[in-house]
C-alpha cells in the first residue's frame, strides 16, 4: 500500500490520489474531505498526513487536473476525482 513504494515511501500527493480513486469508485461518486482524511488515517499505513498536508496535496492534484474541489459549508470540502488515461 502507501508505504511500499519501490524507491521509498509513497508521497502524500500519491497517497491522496490513491485514496480518492478508491473512495470515489474511480470517479463515480464525490468524496467528502472528512471521509478522505479518515481513510488515509485508518487504511494507508505509513502515511503521516494531517489536514494541512491533504489540502496541499489536493491543490497539487487540482492543478494537475486529477480533482475538482468545492466547498460544502464552513469546514467541509467535496472532492470530485477525475480519472486520467
Amino acid at each position: 500500500m502507501a508505504g511500499d513504494g519501490v524507491w521509498g515511501p509513497v508521497t502524500v500527493v500519491n497517497a491522496v490520489r490513491e485514496a480518492l480513486e478508491k473512495l470515489s469508485e474511480n470517479g463515480k461518486v464525490p468524496v467528502k474531505e472528512s471521509d478522505l482524511l479518515s481513510y488515509i488515517d485508518k487504511v494507508l499505513v505509513g502515511v503521516n498526513a494531517g489536514r494541512t498536508d491533504v489540502v496541499k496535496a489536493l491543490i497539487v492534484l487540482e492543478t494537475l487536473g486529477y480533482v475538482r474541489v468545492a466547498s460544502s459549508g464552513w469546514r467541509e470540502r467535496i472532492i470530485v476525482y477525475r480519472p486520467r488515461g
